[in-house]
């Protein structure tokens, strides 16, 4: 393993603040970092000094499973075109695929990304060169006019599929689809090419519909024996290979039986709820993007699997319904597990109240954001919860971010509310589909 990545466009780039950088010493001060924001935070009855090792990524580069790149025509002085989003190859130009410099509209062109997977480089530069001769109009945020605001690739780790992605303004682009047809034809191990949609200002980059150009709208991986299907837009962790280790983390603190519950709570496409499917009896997962949930479903049928069921909503409308039918058949405390895996802004505080009216007798809780985290940790510590034990994985090597899990368990010494008996619900806990 390398002990340091270099790359030609950094700082302008500045996607990787930590590249240069020795990667013993990014260990180390992520591990550093994340036990002193732990001392600082006193969680009741946790000792931050427990905090003792980082689960490194097998490889500190060639690790980002996705791509998602800013579009721009440049010429050699980078001055205007005849009209915007113009092709300047007359000009001696080239297009640019990127990223914004930090506090500007101009695009850092980064061609050869040491940070994500080969792959992924490759189809890139393929990309670049096809679409040149297609005279795509490119959007431009300033004046909220052109096309084509980003081109998105993902990669398999395991599989090596590739699924492309256009974003652009409107429905219709024209020579959008013989333009997929055309990478499709070129990209190695190209599976599908995707169009989403984004009409509105700002710098979101996906807008809320896609449509499947050709080939497949997903492309499979595969974490811990498990298959899973994700979309353009799907929610799954940057470096694979990582996240199946925090994966194996999370089955084992969960320490589950055969006959327990698992609530795999903002579930995504399912990835840790379908790994957890075979060592428990059932799997309930909730998570408000639709398609996700249908990813999920599928790769439950696609697996084998006849114990998932897996909701459409928010977590704080779907979880009380779900925990009064379970209540009701019986199951309740030690029987109930609960992994968590919310976005950076942390739990829902209706969830976090939730959780705690319920009290399933273990949680997982996964999270990018070390302060989001502590601040659902102390009211989970406060409301009858421990915090057994903090374990942290480097998911994204040369950037200060790191994933961190904690484990919980139920303190059975807590004031735990009374529980409030429902009628027995009737067959299935809601009408949503799921592997059976």
């Amino acid at each position: 393993m390398a002990s340091t990545v270099s790359c030609p466009q950094y700082p302008a780039c500045s996607g990787c603040s930590s590249i240069g950088i020795a990667y013993a010493a990014q260990l180390e001060s992520k591990l550093s970092t994340v036990r002193a924001l732990f001392e600082r935070a006193k969680l009741q009855g946790f000792e931050a000094g427990s905090i003792n090792r980082i689960t490194p990524s097998p490889s500190p580069h060639g690790y980002r499973n996705r791509a998602k790149l800013v579009p721009r025509w440049a010429s050699a002085n980078d001055a205007p075109s005849a009209g915007v989003g113009e092709p300047r190859e007359d000009l001696g130009g080239r297009l640019k695929l990127g990223l914004y410099r930090a506090g500007s509209h101009e695009v850092v062109d980064i061609p050869g990304c040491p940070v994500q997977m080969e792959g992924i480089n490759h189809v890139v530069e393929i990309i670049r060169d096809a679409l040149a001769p297609f005279n795509v109009a490119l959007y431009d945020e300033v004046s909220h006019t052109g096309d084509l605001r980003f081109v998105a690739v993902r990669q398999g780790w395991a599989t090596s599929e590739i699924l492309i992605g256009f974003v652009t303004r409107s429905n219709d682009m024209p020579g959008m689809d013989e333009l997929a047809h055309h990478l499709m034809e070129r990209c190695p191990g190209a599976v599908g090419v995707v169009h989403n949609v984004n009409p509105s200002k700002g710098n979101v980059i996906f807008g809320p519909s896609n449509r499947r150009l050709t080939g497949r709208d997903w492309y499979e991986e595969i974490v811990c024996g498990v298959r899973l299907r994700l979309g353009l837009t799907s929610f799954f962790q940057v470096n694979s290979a990582v996240a199946e280790k925090a994966y194996e983390a999370i089955i084992s603190g969960l320490a589950p039986r055969a006959g327990d519950v698992l609530l795999d709570l903002y579930s995504g496409v399912g990835a840790v709820g379908l790994v957890a499917a075979r060592h428990v009896g059932r799997v309930f997962g909730i998570e408000e993007v639709s398609e996700a949930v249908e990813f999920a479903r599928a790769a439950s049928r696609v697996n084998g699997l006849k114990n998932t069921e897996f909701q459409t909503g928010l977590v704080e409308e779907r979880l009380p319904a779900l925990m009064s039918v379970l209540r009701g058949r019986g199951l309740t405390g030690n029987r109930m597990a609960a992994v968590v895996n919310p976005p950076r802004k942390g739990v829902d505080r209706k969830v976090v109240a939730q959780l705690l009216e319920f009290m399933p007798g273990r949680i997982t809780y996964l999270s990018c954001s070390p302060l989001t985290l502590l601040r659902d940790l102390d009211h989970l510590t406060k409301g009858g919860y421990r915090v057994r034990r903090v374990e942290l994985f480097d998911m994204f090597p040369q950037t200060e971010l790191i994933e961190t899990l904690a484990i919980l368990e139920a303190d059975p010494r807590a004031d735990v509310p009374p529980i409030r008996r429902s009628r027995p619900g009737r067959g299935r806990v809601s009408g949503s589909r799921d592997g059976r």
